[in-house]
């Protein structure tokens, strides 16, 4: 039973994210925030639509797919450190539900909140990437790989997530740029 809440929390965080956008979709401004530099300045803006208020969802959804694809290796696999290796790519899925969850927030909050759940998305990042780096030392560091082979399909679907994140990560900030 806990297992089963482990493995499809962060994708009940990342449904999360949607109803909360669909139920403050009215009180959001006007224009959303599209892109804006590593340090918060130089945002790009484009009008409230559909596709600008859930696109952040949107992305981090394709992103935990591809890393779910990854994560399903281990227990595909006959490694010897399957567990190392499932724990690192859903520290990797649980980084990404929280930032798309604090993303949310600051989409949704007041003005007086929105930096510090800028902050907060950064925090989670950093931390996301320093514990699956900790946790995936002992996965990068064996010589057992096995869980690395992937199949033509894994391949094909994780091409077509890359070109899905692309177009919903790059084409609007260039498109309302």
């Amino acid at each position: 039973m806990l297992k089963m809440i482990y493995r499809r929390t962060p994708w009940l965080i990342l449904l999360l994210t949607f109803v909360i956008l669909a139920i403050s979709y009215n009180s959001i401004p006007s224009e959303i925030l599209i892109f804006r530099s590593f340090d918060g300045s130089n945002p790009t803006f484009a009008p409230k639509s559909l596709f600008t208020v859930f696109r952040v969802p949107l992305i981090e959804v394709v992103c935990a797919l591809a890393i779910e694809i990854m994560r399903r290796k281990s227990v595909t696999s006959n490694s010897q450190k399957p567990a190392d290796y499932y724990s690192m790519w859903s520290v990797l899925l649980y980084t990404v539900a929280f930032k798309s969850l604090f993303q949310t927030f600051e989409d949704v909050a007041p003005q007086e909140f929105k930096y510090l759940f800028f902050y907060l998305t950064i925090g989670i990042v950093i931390i996301g990437i320093i514990l699956t780096l900790l946790k995936g030392k002992k996965v990068f560091s064996t010589s057992s790989r096995e869980v690395w082979t992937i199949s033509r399909t894994e391949k094909l679907a994780l091409a077509i997530l890359f070109v899905v994140y692309l177009g919903l990560a790059f084409a609007p900030a260039i498109f309302f740029n």
